[in-house]
């Protein structure tokens, strides 16, 4: 398939494919095969969060509470990737399910400094554990060195599609 990509798909305009070698062009696309591990990966995870009535941004916002305490609204979209207006959205849910706290901050009283509460935490644990059996589910498909390997290939990923 590979080679349909490297070798076919540079050189054949697009009208003059069939449609079946369109399709394993378009399967052997990186951004295809991306976002589909991510599709599975993302369903696994909401998946095992069901259980603690959590979504997966939500459980991602916990996580960067417990190593970024006191941090505002604001700091937090930027660690988990989503708006500032949706993770306004996230911390309100949250805070009425007592995982989190909000205190006006001592930097500046418009932005809330949040913080885990004791259950929060618990929660936040508890889902963890959860994710991290994904987690070795899918290292487990890799050697020691392929796992190094891919956490190298997609940091350059990232980094080549962020520059």
């Amino acid at each position: 398939m590979d080679e349909i990509y490297a070798k076919e798909a540079p050189t054949m305009p697009r009208r003059n494919m069939s449609a079946s070698v369109r399709q394993q062009e378009i399967n052997a696309r990186l951004t295809t095969l991306i976002n589909q591990s991510d599709a599975v990966l993302v369903a696994r995870v909401t998946d095992v969060l069901v259980g603690f009535n959590l979504t997966p941004t939500q459980y991602a916002a916990l996580l960067m509470l417990e190593c970024n305490p006191g941090s505002s609204s604001a700091q937090l979209a930027r660690l988990v990737n989503v708006t500032p207006q949706s993770m306004g959205v996230i911390m309100t849910k949250l805070e009425g399910r007592a995982l989190v706290t909000r205190e006006p901050a001592e930097i500046h009283s418009r932005a809330l400094a949040t913080t885990l509460t004791l259950k929060g935490h618990r929660v936040m644990e508890a889902a963890d554990e959860a994710v991290r059996k994904v987690e070795l589910e899918l290292r487990d498909a890799f050697t020691e060195s392929e796992v190094e390997q891919l956490r190298e290939l997609l940091r350059r990923a990232r980094q080549a599609l962020a520059s």
